[in-house]
């Protein structure tokens, strides 16, 4: 418990949605000894999509809460990234790993994992505590001043406190911002599909891009493909990135997309590509449309936060998207364990929002690298990239009193305990803590310590 919270108030917590976001919240808030339930709109769970990057920044929040047991035979840790051209295959970044660095370094490992490998052992964690998961249960509503949910069964739920975790369209959205804040095209369709590396280790053109452990892209004018290695090295789980043509609509993901399609888009691309594109099972191809959000007004209202893609999606060109989420998480609970509820939200804000916007927007430079045309700046980038120092070689913008960090070191190093003790030391929150709980005491509340 931190010093700064005297007594500790049990809340009850509605999440909606459960989604990475969703589950990272609710092993953070029971953890911190909250009650806790989670309300998805959908009768079945299934994560689909790609690999997601787990860097140190939430792989130590995974290993707090217990989890690296379930995901040690899916665990990836690649040792080499290739940055590929287009229509040669001529290397322009190669990047050797040591997987032990991060450790030393940053107290917590890097790990790549399938999306729905890494959904499945969170949810098997929360159905283990006992954390109440009602499927079938869409939010149409909710009043954020009583932290009720109305179900579109009619039914009420009433709580302390709700949870907006439901990703990018979301209806909590719309009800804290008072207004519809729809979802916005990046321009962008998203391709995924994965091949049984055992199929192909004979293969003269795949079996090489897996060897070493390794981690490929290939970058061109307005697509980018990506190759990782997932499920325990078993599977070279694809991405293919390319311009919106409107196919899907309104519609935000497909199963079983048109594999001509896909295959058109990078019919005058080098050999590999082909190749794996070539090898694409058409049933089992995913594609989506890649959406982002402006940034919003405010993350909260009264006993109401948003978190994830709900508040802040993540574009995949920096792989963050479930690391932001993880973290949020981890950082919601750690402001309902130690400050008001009134409070609880300006303070995962201004904990939050400065992080999380600025890989947003870093994100989006790094589809435009990714991405340009060739010509000057396209060699520019090339010559870059000859040097792994300057891949991605941003800073973070300085925060007022600290040291601006290079963009690794401030990524990796993120620790949430830490962020918030420091918030809460500025802010004095254990006085305000300690005001409510006084407050709280005189009209009979119940608290554990």
């Amino acid at each position: 418990m931190s010093p700064h919270a005297v007594d500790a108030q049990v809340v009850d917590v509605i999440i909606v949605g459960a989604g990475i976001a969703g589950l990272a919240a609710a092993l953070a808030i029971h953890g911190a000894g909250h009650r806790v339930t989670i309300v998805e709109g959908a009768s079945v769970l299934r994560e689909i999509g790609a690999g997601v990057l787990i860097s140190s920044n939430a792989t130590r929040e995974l290993l707090r809460w217990g989890l690296e047991e379930d995901l040690r035979d899916v665990i990836v840790q690649s040792r080499v990234s290739r940055v590929l051209r287009w229509d040669d295959g001529k290397v322009l970044s190669e990047v050797h790993m040591d997987p032990s660095l991060a450790l030393k370094k940053y107290a917590a490992p890097v790990w790549m994992l399938h999306r729905a490998d890494l959904h499945t052992a969170m949810l098997k964690k929360v159905q283990s505590l006992g954390i109440e998961i009602r499927l079938g249960s869409r939010v149409v509503d909710a009043d954020v001043v009583k932290a009720s949910v109305t179900l579109a069964s009619g039914e009420v739920l009433d709580s302390d406190f709700i949870v907006g975790a439901d990703g990018v369209r979301s209806r909590m959205r719309d009800i804290i911002s008072q207004k519809p804040v729809p979802a916005l095209p990046t321009g962008d369709y998203a391709f995924q599909f994965a091949l049984e590396i055992e199929q192909y280790k004979d293969d003269p053109v795949i079996a090489p891009l897996v060897e070493g452990h390794a981690a490929t892209a290939w970058w061109g004018p307005g697509r980018h493909v990506i190759g990782t290695l997932l499920r325990g090295e078993k599977l070279f789980n694809c991405v293919a990135v390319f311009p919106d043509d409107g196919s899907l609509g309104d519609e935000h993901k497909q199963l079983g997309a048109d594999v001509d399609e896909l295959r058109r888009n990078f019919s005058d691309w080098c050999p590999a590509v082909r190749t794996i594109l070539f090898h694409a099972n058409p049933g089992s191809i995913v594609k989506w449309k890649l959406q982002d959000l402006d940034p919003l007004d405010s993350w909260h209202r009264g006993h109401a936060v948003l978190i994830g893609d709900a508040c802040h999606p993540m574009l995949p060109y920096l792989a963050q998207g479930a690391s932001q989420a993880i973290e949020d998480g981890a950082v919601l609970a750690e402001c309902l364990a130690h400050l008001p509820l009134d409070r609880v939200g300006p303070a995962f804000q201004d904990l939050r929002v400065s992080r999380a916007t600025q890989i947003q927007q870093n994100a989006r430079k790094q589809k435009i690298e990714n991405h340009y045309p060739d010509g000057p700046e396209q060699r520019a980038r090339d010559e870059r990239l000859k040097d792994p120092t300057q891949v991605r070689a941003w800073q973070w913008e300085p925060v007022a009193g600290r040291t601006t960090k290079s963009w690794s070191d401030g990524l990796f190093g993120y620790d949430s305990k830490v962020e918030c003790e420091e918030y809460f030391r500025e802010h004095d929150a254990g006085r305000l803590f300690e005001d409510f709980r006084c407050w709280h005491s005189s009209i009979g509340r119940e608290y554990k310590t």
